[in-house]
Formats: C-alpha cells, structure tokens, sequence
C-alpha cells in the first residue's frame, strides 16, 4: 500500500511559518498606529454632523465632550480634529475652540421637477452658469455611442461651462445634446441651470443614468474651479433621456470635493453580481 501523502523537505514547515511571520511583520508595518484607528470613525462621524448642519453656531464640542461622546481617546480626538483640519472642513482658533470653516454643496441625485430651478435643491446659493462654448460640431465616436439616433459626425450641440453657485466655480461640464433638441434650444435662455434650459426649449426629460468616480484636479480643472492642481473632485458622466427613453444628452465633468452627491429609494443591490472587473490595459 502506498502512502500517497506528500513528502515535505526538511525544514519545510519551519521556513513556511517564517515566511508567514514575515508577512504579517511587513502588513504590521503598513497599518496605521492605534489612534489613526481610533480616529478614523470619529472623524467620519463629525464630517456627517457637519454636513447636516448638527454645529448651528460652527462650534464643535469640546475635546472632553467628544470623548464621552465616541467612548474616545484624548489622543484618537485630537487625531479626528486634525484630520478635519487636514480635509479643510474644521479650524481650531485659540481662545474659542474647533469652528467648521468650509461649505458643502448637498446636491440631490434626482431630476428637478419640471419647471423648478436647480437652486432650489441647494441648502442656498444662486446658480449661474459661466459659458465656455457654444457650438455645433460633428460628433465623436463617444458621444455617438451614448445618444440614440446619432450616428458619428451628425451634428450635436456643445455646451461648454462652469456652474457658479454665488459666484463661485462649482463644476465644470461639457453638454453633448444631440440635434433635434438642440435646434430648439436659445443659448439667450442659458441663464441658470442645464435643466432649465431644456425645460424652457420644450425638450422634455424623465431620467437619467449618471456615475461618478474620485479623482485629483488636473491643471485646467483646477484653475477652472478655483481650487490647488491634485485637489480632490468628483469625475461626473452623465446621460439625460427623454420620456420614451431615448438618450437625448451625454454630459461629462467635474465637481468639486465639497459637492456631495445625496441619494435615496435606491432599492437593494446585490453587489457580488453587479459587480463586473474591468480588463487591465
């Protein structure tokens, strides 16, 4: 009878528990010190409290308050506030305590209802756009393949521009609207938002697919949008249909890192399924 168990080298296992031993001194290593830890999810829980407005004076609590508060360290606080500081949204003035320091734009990922003006989904602020281009062009292979009844080089409507909100750069997008809604729009009705500008032309619109990726500000976005190159912004892609689902629009920009995109009712995802790898190039 034969033993058809493997044979291992002497010493085999001895070198097996060292390599591991070396693996995990090496991830050790990379893993951030005990209060980074700790931090983490105090400063993601104050980021929230910011954003929904829960510090009504732009004070935080004090560092005891938000110890007892998190069940936290001195020193897991103080590493929460100073990543706050870091991201821009908090600063700690001698004398008076943390004070948040930076708006956020809330930007609900809905469709305004016809007739209503963007603005009026934003906590405050009065959009305007500030036109980059008009133009018709012949289009590309990639907006062709984004708007039903286009074919590459027929004619679609560039529409270039910085969305302000109070006159402060928001966004940056670049509109691909294909032909027969565009012959009815009038670039003197470009006076607030996208939206209300087709609503205005009589062009219909009932939904949207839309993704959006993180990123860090190139030059030009980054003058553009008033912020340092290497900032961080949010990649936009967009397509708008109208109500028989035809894909009327394609759209792509930029936001900046202080836009948060909010969304509700979105039914469950199973993401094992959903989720599709991309082939590496």
């Amino acid at each position: 009878m034969h033993d058809h168990r493997q044979h291992r080298a002497p010493g085999a296992d001895i070198s097996d528990r060292s390599d591991r031993l070396t693996l995990r001194r090496r991830v050790d290593q990379l893993m951030p010190g005990s209060a980074q830890l700790a931090a983490r999810p105090v400063r993601d829980l104050l980021r929230a409290e910011i954003r929904r407005g829960a510090f009504a004076d732009g004070r935080l609590p004090g560092e005891s308050e938000l110890m007892a508060q998190h069940q936290a360290s001195r020193e897991a606080v103080r590493e929460a506030l100073d990543l706050l500081r870091r991201d821009g949204l908090v600063e700690r003035r001698r004398g008076v305590g943390t004070m948040t320091v930076r708006e956020e734009y809330v930007v609900p990922g809905v469709l305004p209802p016809q007739g209503n003006l963007f603005e009026t989904y934003l906590a405050d602020g009065h959009i305007t756009p500030h036109l980059l281009r008009w133009t018709w062009i012949p289009a590309p292979s990639a907006v062709a393949a984004h708007l039903d009844g286009v074919t590459v080089d027929d004619d679609c409507l560039c529409i270039d521009y910085v969305l302000l909100v109070d006159d402060r750069p928001m966004a940056v997008f670049t509109n691909y609207l294909r032909s027969p809604e565009a012959s009815r729009v009038d670039q003197q009705q470009f006076q607030t938002d996208f939206y209300s500008l087709l609503h205005s032309s009589n062009v219909a619109v009932a939904g949207f697919d839309l993704s959006v990726q993180a990123a860090a500000a190139d030059d030009c976005t980054a003058t553009l949008l008033h912020i340092a190159r290497g900032e961080p912004i949010l990649l936009w892609e967009q397509t708008i249909r109208n109500p028989s689902g035809q894909a009327v629009d394609y759209a792509l920009g930029a936001l900046r890192g202080d836009v948060v995109m909010k969304f509700g009712d979105i039914p469950r995802i199973d993401l094992t399924r959903s989720l599709t790898s991309q082939p590496r190039r």
